[in-house]
């Protein structure tokens, strides 16, 4: 398949969480307009931090790992925002994959 094609291929969004649960449509939309640019920046390849909205850290944790990156989320100083660090691909046949 074209690597152009498969880069605007859909992924999920994750939902069963429950972290949407209560959420306005304008809160629900900055949560989508946020995991686009995550999105944008690890089809880049290259390690990157991004400070995110608590509802969507797992969601960025998991779609980071689907695309077999090293990833850590910490908490920050504030409870309004999470830090994710995205590192280097995982290796094929790393211990855990």
């Amino acid at each position: 398949m074209d690597e152009n094609v498969s880069k605007l291929m859909l992924e999920p969004f994750d939902l069963e969480d429950g972290s949407l649960k209560n959420v306005t449509p304008e809160y629900a939309f900055a949560l989508g307009v946020e995991w686009h640019l995550f999105r944008q920046q690890l089809l880049l390849n290259k390690p990157f931090r991004v400070i995110c909205l608590p509802e969507n850290q797992n969601r960025f944790v998991k779609l980071a790992e689907r695309h077999r990156r090293f990833v850590e989320d910490r908490q920050t100083g504030s409870a309004d925002w999470v830090e994710i660090w995205v590192g280097d691909l995982i290796a094929p046949g790393s211990p855990g994959t």
